[in-house]
């Protein structure tokens, strides 16, 4: 995938059989409002990248796509509503990745480790690094921001995760009392230091080589931690803690 936002296949497409192709005005009028949405997407996206999110006005998100601003409002309610939809895109995309019946059907360790690849392939992609920058600069700034990103992007992911953890914890693989916070144990690990550098304009090493090295070290304290087979891990029970919503991407 070489962009996060869209994949090259436009779900939108009309079919491509002639027989199947819509005739109706009523389609026609949806075929046209489904064009200009999608057109008010990639431009609000281009512009917040290009500009940041409080720099970039409705007006000229309409002045790149076209269409009008009643348009706008009547697909996505506000600014924060359009912002939504964009990370709702990456994180349906970035799902996409981790539904396939492949990762089902390998081993733990090999499974967490294409989940681990895939992973950092993406958040370490341009695109991924300047929403992330833009996020952290601006987001204790727009409260209305900050939980969209949290309830559309990263939440999404890590109950993705938390699922397969799951179905591992019920079969007797790993050893856990909760998914959601192993999940987020495990996409911590993923990140470590590399995505913070990256983010920070450090030039990283993202050859296949460096991003596998990565996700097997994450792996290997990962398992060390939860798999059902390791000995003498001395794990105790510990209090509850207060923990954020969800992890950053």
């Amino acid at each position: 995938m070489t962009d996060l936002l869209f994949s090259p296949t436009d779900r939108s497409a009309v079919p491509s059989s002639d027989s199947e192709a819509p005739t109706s005005a009523a389609h026609s009028v949806t075929g046209r409002g489904d064009a200009r949405r999608r057109a008010m997407i990639e431009a609000a996206a281009d512009l917040f990248l290009e500009r940041g999110y409080e720099k970039t006005s409705l007006g000229d998100v309409v002045k790149r796509s076209g269409g009008s601003l009643a348009t706008l409002y009547s697909a996505f309610g506000s600014k924060e509503g359009l912002f939504e939809a964009i990370v709702t895109e990456i994180s349906e995309q970035i799902l996409v990745e981790f539904a396939e019946p492949e990762l089902e059907s390998k081993p733990l360790g090999q499974a967490l480790q294409l989940f681990g690849e895939r992973f950092l392939g993406m958040i370490l992609c341009p695109n991924a690094l300047g929403w992330h920058r833009m996020c952290l600069a601006e987001g204790h700034q727009f409260p209305a921001l900050r939980e969209a990103l949290l309830r559309s992007g990263p939440g999404r992911v890590r109950a993705r995760l938390a699922d397969f953890l799951g179905a591992h914890a019920r079969s007797g693989r790993l050893r856990l009392d909760d998914p959601g916070e192993a999940a987020g144990h495990f996409i911590a690990l993923l990140k470590s230091e590399i995505l913070f550098a990256a983010v920070c304009g450090e030039e990283v090493d993202l050859s296949s080589e460096r991003v596998a090295h990565q996700a097997r070290r994450a792996v290997d304290v990962f398992l060390h931690g939860y798999s059902a087979e390791s000995k003498g891990r001395g794990r105790t029970s510990r209090p509850a803690v207060r923990t954020l919503k969800a992890n950053s991407l």
